[in-house]
């Protein structure tokens, strides 16, 4: 199983970074290029490849059998939370994200 979640986190750290750096290119080229008017299909087409990116590590946790109901919650809270910037960059760099629930619900607990 370990094999299986270690290759769906490396296919999803590849379709986000090709869709991260896509929009972002899209987006410098529609500033750049557009300044007093931007390309309304350029932005919308960039805005759209950013929001994939978010949504595939969202389908990336609904999927995935590597983590049960609970630490699914953890990972839910913390994407959609204030540090949901840093939660997104732990859940892509994480190896073991069992792991990384268990110890972000840790952290958590005092907090409550």
């Amino acid at each position: 199983m370990q094999k299986t979640t270690s290759s769906s986190l490396t296919l999803l750290r590849a379709v986000v970074t090709v869709l991260f750096v896509s929009g972002m290119a899209g987006l410098v080229l529609t500033a750049g290029f557009g300044f007093e008017e931007p390309n309304d299909v350029l932005l919308l087409l960039s805005s759209s490849l950013l929001l994939a990116a978010i949504l595939a590590v969202f389908a990336h946790l609904s999927l995935t059998a590597a983590l049960n109901r609970a630490q699914k919650g953890v990972w839910l809270h913390q994407l959609t939370g204030r540090r949901a910037a840093w939660a997104f960059a732990e859940y892509l760099t994480s190896e073991d994200l069992r792991a990384a629930a268990v110890r972000l619900a840790e952290e958590a607990s005092p907090r409550r």
